[in-house]
Order: C-alpha cells, then structure tokens, then sequence
C-alpha cells in the first residue's frame, strides 16, 4: 500500500527514514517522495544522528540542498539530509540520484513502515482490509517504539491492541461492554474518537461492538452519535424505559421512541436494552463517588427529558428511584392504618421488599432498620386482632401472665415503634411514621392500663417465681444458686428496658454467649421492679437482697455481707460490686475490674453499669442503636467474663419510657411518681403496701401511661407502673458450650410476626392431602387413574384412599429409609424432621432461620448445624430440596422436588 495524495506526516518519515537505515546505516541522504509540503521541523534525529529535512519541488533545490551538505567542515559533526520531494528519480537527474541512498526516491509504504516498527518478517493478511489502519499505527509510533512481535508475526489481534491503546486509550484488542463503559467516562474519550480519520471511526466502531456483543453496538451508536458521556447515564435510563414491569404502559413506550435520537436514529432492542441496563448498574459500583453522582444525576435528568421521570421506581439503582418506592411504602402504610387487612398488609411487604431491592437502602442504614421495623409493626397489628385480645393476639389474665406477655411480644413492639422516632428524609414516610406510631401507642397504653391494674392487685400479695421475679429475690434465688455452680458476673444495667435488651441479644449471641433457662417447662424468666420503679429504690434493693431506699454505699455493704452470697464463695474473696465510677480509668474497663473478674477466687462478681440511664438525662437529638460496640466498656467487661469462663446474669433496677410526646401532668417527686396528695386522675394509679417503698413510707401514685410526666423534658422516664418500667430482664448467659446443671440453651425468643411474613399456598391450607395406605391393584386392561400425591402434585397411579398425611408417607418410603442409613448418627430424629418440613409447609416453604428456631424452640445458633443435618437425609444426590441460605439467613423447602426424589 502507498501513501495517498496530500502531505507526509512526521511520523511517516521517520518510519520510512528508519527503514532505510536498517538496510543503509551509513546512509547520508535520503530521497523520500512526498506529494506535498508541510511544516516539518528543520531537523530531526535518527539512530542517534541528526538529519536535516528539506523539501525539494525542482531539480535545482534538491542540488541546492546537496551543496550545502558539502559545504559542512570537516571539523563539524556531518548531519545526514532527508529530501522530501514530489519528483521521481528520472525527474530529479543522474547526478541528484547518485548521490542518494540505494540510487533512488523511495515511494512511502505504509504497511511496510508497520512492519519495520515491528520488527515483523510478515502481516496478518486480514489487516489489509484495514487500510487507515497502517496510517495510523506509523503516526502513533511517536507515542513510543512498539515492541517487536513474537516469532516475526504482527497479527490482527497485536495490531488492533496496540491501535485502540494509542488512539483510544483502551487497553484490549476485544474489549467487553464493561470496558466499554468505563472508557466512555473518560473525559478525553469523545475527543479521542472524534480525532480519528472518518473512515477508521466508522471501522473501529464496528470492531468495539463486535467484540463486545450486543451492548458493545448500543455503547458504539451512541459514541458515533455523539453522545459519548451518555452510555452510562443511558443505560440506566433503560433500567426504567424497558423494564420488564413497566411493558404496556404508553408513556415508557413513547420515551422508548424519544430514546432512538440519542442512538443516531436507530431502535433499542427490549432484550438488549435491558442488559445495557444490567451492565450499566454494574459499571456505577466501579466509579468514585464524585463520578457516580455526575452519572446518576445525567440518568435522572434524562428521565426528566424523556417525560418518564414519574417511573424512576422501576430502577434499582437511581436515588430518585428509591425515594419513589419508599413513597409507596408510605402510601401502602397509611392505606393499612386506615383499613387493616392481610391485603393491604401483602402490598406493604411487596412495598418493603422493593425498597430493600434497591442499590441505595443501605441494610444497616437507621433508614432501612425504619422500613423493617415499620413493617414489623405492620404485621404485629394484624396478629393483635381482634381488639378484645391482649397485647399479644390472645386473651392474658393476670399479672404473671401479662408480665411474660410483654416480655414475648410487648417488648418487641415497643424496640419496633421507638425505632420510628425520628422519621424519614421523605415527609410522606415519616408522616406514616409518625401515624404508625399512634396507632401502636393506643394499643401500647390500653394494654399498660390493664398491666397496672394487674400490679396492682398483685402487690397486695406478691410472691417470687421461677418465671417472675421481684428484684429484691434475684440474689437469693437465682446468683446465689448459680455461684454453686460456676464463677458468676451479675451485670446490672441501670434502666435497662426489656426492649433494649432484646437489641442487644443480637450481638450477644454472635460475641459467643447463649441463653440459658432453667425449670421443668422452660421459660425465659422477667425480673419485677420495686416500687416506685427508681433506682434508689429497685436498685439497692436488688442488690441488698431486701426491699430498701439507698444508694452505692449501702449497696457495697449489704452485697458483700449478704448470707447466701457469702456462703458461696471462698473464704478471704467476699462478693464484691463495682459501681459507675470504680469500673473505669486512663486505659477503659479499670484494671481493678479486669482482675477481679478474671479471679478464680471470686466467685461472684457485680457491675452496675449506667450507660441507659445516663441516656435518659441526655440529648434527644441522637438516634441511638443499642449495640455493644457502642456502649462503652460493655463489650470489654463480657471480653473478660468470656475468658474466665463466667455465667453472666443480665438485669436491670427498672426499665423506662421514651419521651415520645409526653404531656406534663403536675409535679411529683419523681418524673413518673408521687406521694399520695390529691385524686388521682386517669393516668395513674395508687399503690399502697407490698412491695412499695419509699423514705417517706409505703404507698405511691404512679402513673401507667407512657403519654405523661411530672418534670422536665428529657430522653426518657422512669418511677411509673408501665409494663416498660416494671418488667425487667433477667437471663443467664454463658460463654459458647459452656453447661449447667439444671439449665438449657433457650430457643430464640422472637414473635412469629418478628420474621418476614410468608404465605402458605392456597392448597395447603387445609393440610388434607393424603396418600393411600396401599395403593390398590390396577385392574386389567383399565387405564390407571391419575393420583394426588401427598405433596399435591399428581401421579399416573391409582387413586388415593384417606388416611396417611404426607410427612408420614415420607418417612416410611424406602428412600428415606435408605437416606437415613447413609447419613448414619448424622441424621435427625424423625419426630425432629417432621417439626422442621410441618414448619416450613406451614409458611409457604421458607422462613429465616431465626422464625425458624423459634417454630422449633430451638436455640437460633444451633439452626444451620440442625437444617445441614437434615439435608442429609432430604437432598437426594444433593438436589436442591432443602436449602439452607446463610447470606440471605432462610432456609427452604422444595416439595415438589421432594415428591419426585422420595417417590
């Protein structure tokens, strides 16, 4: 191939000049022939020797030229000279020609300059179709020499690397959509393709959308348009615009059109567009922040311009997006508090998944734990019906009763609806919020009416139980009988409500501690306040052993000197209790602390620990998350107790309530409590005797409901008879597999409307499918009738006689048989596999593992070990019947692919 009409660059001259020397090296002049003039420089330097350039449109000029090489002294270092001439050999003369290398004028080739900068003996054969490709390649070898090519061999895929890399700053000879993506973000990208000769943008775009399939073809329309910085932006448009959930509707139909212009006027295939679409979302995961915010906001404005911003719901990735779903969230949740339903409760799940789908709702954002617990709080409404039930969904009768009922379900509520406060960025979400709230707050008071007059009546006569237990009695009946046991750490946290202790469950059990309980039918116990519910009051009588107003001091004395106490532990180590101000220092958790508890010689040990109440007195413009990172010195007093191998009991003095707008009501002695003086009005109740103690005597009026206060606005309250105030924790923990006589691990203690809800089949819902006991003989020469089989599909076999349900049915067939063999010690016990496949069934097939433990009284760490067991025996050759998800935490049954493996 040879150079086409018009001028020489640079580069080319220097290839052909190269060429030259690489057969000549003592050439010293050197006839190019070139078809026009350009502004070359005056010099240029070649194998390390200079050589002048000079441009010769007549015979004369070329001899010209040569004189004045000669007339170089012999002192000055000889410069070579290059003649670029329009002339041929016969035009220039004898005399011009003999002076110049090899005798003649050389014809620029610009394939064969390629191969000089190559190195290469011989060129792919398919690049010649290529001819602005030599061009090109000669021109970018002033970006740096190419490295010769393997074996002699410059081939297609080498030469297109090394083009794409020069002339487009892509690195890949087949770049993929996604490098294609990312390179149109550059900000040199447009310009680079629009610096290329027209008929090599129009080649190399072909080439990119080959080589990258079909989203590598709408990447290049959309570059050959104009429209380079938009790829992106574009493909995320298309998220929206060809959404499988949007087909039918006109307006994404007619902005689908309006899409055509920025892709040179050329259609958008549904199928292609959706995974320009896939891949574009992907490609935002890869940019700076600073950059995805310039990608998204292009995206969000072209909705916009298309007239479809109104649909940015149907994207996973757009913030406008998100805002839109969550705005359906508020519509589904208002639409609920009007009207409850298990309709309007389906649409608010749909509603709530579709936001966790989306790529901004950050799981551990406090924006996302809102949605979670609204929907929570959505589901426990609809389990509370009808109203004339209790708290729970169910009639409570009695203190003992409604105590356990806060405990199980209250208490959740409650960490649901204070996790509202707060609100939404969105209006219309926290206005569902806040309605949200009310509603469960009605209910919340009208069962703490119920639960005061229960206290009440109880009071008059109280006892300690197993399952309720006053404060004053946790030291006798409980520690002390646990320090016969095992070294013991008695961590008081001062106004520790129910709900919060349940939050921190959460990290409890992933720090290695489990639950444990103790009784002939076991249940997680509650501890029951003194009254007032203060910590003068509760706490020092919790640690004194006896109802009695005091402070640290007292406490110090009476925990020390206490009988049962004494009596458990080695002799020179009295029980010892460290207050707020002994447990720190320059380093943390005090060493003082630390070496106690790590003492084998101190069986009993006490921590009060005040982080809940001082938050009580403090700023209401944090939202805080009861974490145990997060609670100071918390997480390296359990460090310490974990390695000395401690039963941790965990309680609280009293509980308390959140200012959630708190009226003031008057004055009293404390924020929830009074000295009897007056009436009474309709938010309190008076307490006399029993278990009330007070300095100045034995009867109180506290109030039950949550909505008043006697003092200033702080966080929250305490002193009152709420379930909130009253009901405090009280649970055994023990480092991971540690045993106790007498105590087991508990099962997780979380309501059924705790876990995300999941609809049965409508065909299970009777739960009559049967199987025959024995499938009668077919009679001769009659067409089998077709049988339900027990797990609702059907089969060409006989028809099915009542009377086997289809857990049994399994469990009796040879293969369960057979399945159960080979997993030997491994496999569960029959009565345990048919629990877990009645659980699932129940659910619609899949549950979390935490509804799932609790369906099973099962402790929630023990799930995994308990689903991959029966794995064993349900997973066939490893198919897919059950499935256990640990990304996701559920676990899944696939019936009817547990009816083809056991039939």
């Amino acid at each position: 191939m040879t150079v086409a009409a018009g001028p020489l660059s640079l580069p080319q001259i220097e290839a052909q000049a190269l060429a030259v020397l690489d057969r000549a090296s003592d050439a010293k002049v050197i006839a190019i022939q070139a078809r026009a003039q350009a502004a070359w420089p005056d010099a240029i330097n070649l194998s390390g020797r200079p050589f002048r350039l000079r441009w010769c449109e007549s015979p004369l000029m070329a001899r010209e030229a040569l004189s004045a090489l000669e007339d170089v002294s012999d002192e000055q270092a000889s410069p070579g000279l290059i003649l670029l001439t329009p002339l041929s050999a016969r035009d220039l003369g004898g005399d011009v020609v003999a002076r110049l290398a090899r005798a003649q004028v050389f014809q620029p080739d610009a394939w064969g300059m390629v191969q000089q900068l190559f190195k290469a003996r011989e060129i792919d054969a398919r690049l010649s179709r290529f001819r602005w490709m030599a061009q090109l390649l000669v021109e970018r070898a002033s970006m740096g020499a190419y490295p010769p090519v393997p074996n002699g061999f410059l081939d297609m895929d080498t030469a297109w690397r090394h083009i794409l890399g020069r002339c487009l700053s892509l690195d890949a000879s087949k770049p993929d959509a996604a490098m294609l993506l990312n390179w149109s973000l550059g900000a040199d990208s447009a310009r680079l393709f629009g610096d290329l000769p027209d008929p090599a943008r129009l080649q190399i775009a072909a080439w990119l959308g080959d080589s990258a399939g079909a989203v590598g073809t709408l990447v290049m329309r959309c570059v050959t348009a104009g429209n380079t910085q938009d790829t992106v932006p574009l493909g995320l448009v298309c998220s929206v615009v060809l959404s499988a959930q949007g087909e039918g509707v006109h307006d994404l139909a007619a902005a689908a059109i309006r899409l055509e212009r920025f892709m040179g006027d050329k259609r958008i295939g549904i199928g292609e567009g959706r995974l320009w679409a896939n891949d574009a979302a992907n490609c935002l995961k890869s940019l700076t922040p600073a950059l995805r915010h310039e990608v998204i906001e292009r995206a969000e404005l072209l909705l916009r311009e298309l007239h479809v911003d109104a649909y940015a719901h149907l994207s996973d990735v757009l913030p406008l997006g998100l805002e839109q779903r969550l705005g359906l969230l508020a519509e589904a949740l208002k639409a609920f508090i009007a009207e409850p339903s298990t309709a309007q409760l389906q649409a608010i799940e749909r509603a709530a998944d579709s936001v966790a789908r989306h790529a901004h709702a950050d799981p551990a954002s406090t924006r996302m734990l809102r949605v979670k617990m609204a929907v929570r709080l959505c589901r426990w409404m609809m389990a509370d019906r009808p109203q004339s039930k209790g708290r729970g969904g169910r009639q409570a009768t009695g203190f003992a009763e409604l105590a356990q009922l806060y405990a199980r379900e209250g208490a959740f509520v409650d960490w649901a609806r204070f996790k509202l406060i707060g609100g939404d960025d969105l209006p219309g979400l926290s206005s569902a919020f806040v309605a949200l709230r009310d509603a469960a707050r009605k209910k919340a008071d009208a069962f703490n009416q119920t639960f005061a007059q229960a206290l009440q009546v109880w009071n008059r006569e109280p006892r300690a139980e197993a399952a309720y237990m006053p404060v004053e009695a946790i030291v006798e009946r409980l520690l002390a009988p646990l320090a016969q046991q095992a070294p013991v750490l008695l961590l008081v946290a001062d106004g520790l409500s129910y709900s919060i202790f349940r939050e921190l469950c959460e990290d409890l059990e992933a720090l290695g501690w489990d639950e444990h309980v103790a009784g002939p039918t076991p249940s997680l116990a509650v501890g029951i306040a003194a009254l007032p519910t203060i910590t003068e009051v509760s706490r020092t009588s919790l640690l004194s052993g006896r109802l009695v107003v005091g402070a640290a001091a007292q406490e110090k004395t009476a925990f020390a000197t206490h009988p049962a106490l004494v009596g458990v532990s080695r002799a020179g180590t009295a029980p010892i209790v460290f207050h707020k101000g002994d447990i720190a220092d320059a380093e943390g958790l005090s060493s003082t602390v630390r070496d106690a508890i790590a003492s084998m010689q101190q069986q009993v040990v006490a921590v009060v620990y005040n982080a809940v109440d001082d938050h009580l007195s403090g700023s209401n413009q944090i939202q805080v998350r009861w974490t145990i990172d997060d609670l100071r010195l918390l997480g390296p007093l359990l460090s310490e107790a974990r390695r000395a191998r401690r039963v941790v009991i965990v309680t609280a003095d009293h509980g308390h309530v959140i200012d959630d707008g708190t009226v003031q009501c008057g004055q009293g002695e404390g924020d929830r409590w009074r000295l009897p003086s007056g009436t009474s009005d309709g938010s309190e109740l008076v307490f006399e005797g029993g278990r009330v103690k007070t300095a100045s005597g034995n009867a109180v009026v506290c109030a039950w409901s949550e909505g008043v206060r006697h003092g200033a606005k702080k966080n929250g309250y305490h002193g009152g008879v709420s379930a909130q105030e009253v009901v405090v924790p009280l649970s055994v923990f023990t480092p991971r597999n540690m045993a106790l006589k007498g105590w087991q691990v508990a099962a997780a203690p979380q309501p059924d409307w705790w876990a995300p809800l999941e609809v049965a089949s409508p065909a299970e819902a009777a739960e009559t499918p049967m199987l025959p006991k024995k499938p009668p003989k077919a009679k001769p020469l009659t067409a089998p009738t077709p049988q339900t089989d027990l797990f609702g599909g059907t089969l060409p076999v006989a028809a099915p006689v009542p009377g086997v349900h289809w857990i049994d049915a399994l469990q009796a067939s040879p293969a369960y048989t057979a399945q159960k063999a080979l997993a030997a010690r491994v496999a569960p016990a029959d009565a345990d596999v048919r629990s877990l496949l009645e659980a699932l069934a129940a659910r619609g097939g899949k549950l979390s593992k935490a509804a799932l433990a609790q369906r099973l009284s099962m402790p929630a760490m023990r799930i995994s070990g308990f689903v991959n067991a029966a794995k064993r025996v349900l997973n066939v050759d490893q198919a897919a019947v059950l499935v256990l998800d640990e990304t996701a935490g559920t676990v899944e049954l696939n019936r009817e692919l547990l009816a083809r493996q056991f039939l």
